[in-house]
């Protein structure tokens, strides 16, 4: 299946030089994100690479979609999860200061070409559609199931199952794109239609699963898990997609050495621990991967499940 809409996974994009003495990120408890505190030094070779128009600034200007835990959420006002982690991290290895900000992730992608961010995470499936607006380097890999509750009559294991009940996703996500492209499947088989409710983020959508708004809700894997972990009543059922994601890149006339940077930096993250630790303190291990791919207009894209 070729996906037309976010994963987030295009976002991995950091990458540092030594880990920090007090680096290692604790495990979550109870399925809490982890705050961002592994530290990396700054590396020469990828400050080297990181364009004259970022370095004079001094600041990595980056996106955090609002996508929940463990990728990105905010407690006590600070930024936890995945995608802090590892945006911080970038920073620090690119010597620039690093510079979050918070958003819907429906405006990651306008904010990039309104050049109001440098890069974004959200952990995007890599398409046609957006490789016409943006560059991305991969940097994790993650699928999609069902959250249900445990007691839930239907417990669907592939997107024709969900025909005829009422189910979730959170809005711009490649999960909604899933449900309404499934649409044309359940009347070619005379079936109902799946009513489709989008949320504005995953937590918004467990909130109605719990108070039984929704009877599923479709969600990246690590979100669905980290609900469990939480202590909702939940189960999950069935893989849905699954490819690499990435970190979305702002296009601009310095594009190309901007890409190199945050590739480089990837790399050297994953080859002195810094990433598996982040990885590790958020619960997303399972989507780790070991060599960050760059995509921009005109290259081969990945597939999809």
């Amino acid at each position: 299946m070729n996906v037309e809409i976010r994963r987030t996974c295009a976002v991995l994009a950091a990458v540092g030089l030594g880990v920090g003495a007090g680096a290692c990120g604790r495990e979550p408890e109870g399925g809490a994100p982890a705050p961002a505190h592994v530290q990396v030094q700054a590396s020469p070779e990828v400050a080297a690479l990181v364009p004259d128009q970022i370095k004079r600034r001094g600041t990595l200007r980056v996106a955090i979609p609002d996508t929940g835990v463990p990728l990105a959420t905010k407690e006590d006002g600070e930024l936890r999860g995945m995608d802090p982690g590892l945006a911080k991290a970038l920073a620090q290895v690119m010597g620039l200061k690093y510079q979050p900000q918070m958003i819907p992730f429906s405006s990651a992608l306008p904010g990039l070409q309104a050049g109001r961010y440098d890069i974004s995470f959200g952990e995007f499936y890599v398409t046609a559609e957006r490789v016409k607006v943006a560059d991305f380097v991969t940097a994790w890999r993650d699928f999609s199931s069902f959250v249900v509750r445990k007691d839930a009559a239907v417990k669907p294991r592939s997107l024709t199952d969900v025909c005829g009940i009422h189910v979730g996703a959170m809005n711009g996500s490649v999960e909604l794109k899933f449900l309404n492209d499934a649409q044309a499947d359940c009347k070619t088989q005379g079936k109902k239609p799946i009513t489709i409710q989008a949320f504005p983020s995953i937590s918004a959508g467990v909130l109605a699963l719990s108070s039984s708004r929704v009877q599923a809700v479709l969600s990246n894997r690590g979100g669905g898990e980290n609900a469990i972990a939480r202590g909702q009543s939940f189960t999950l059922v069935g893989q849905i997609g699954g490819g690499p994601c990435a970190t979305a890149v702002a296009r601009t006339a310095y594009s190309e050495q901007m890409l190199k940077a945050i590739r480089k930096a990837y790399e050297i993250l994953m080859a002195n621990g810094a990433y598996s630790k982040i990885l590790k303190a958020n619960n997303t291990s399972y989507g780790a991967i070991d060599n960050p791919a760059v995509y921009t207009s005109g290259a081969s894209l990945p597939e999809y499940e």
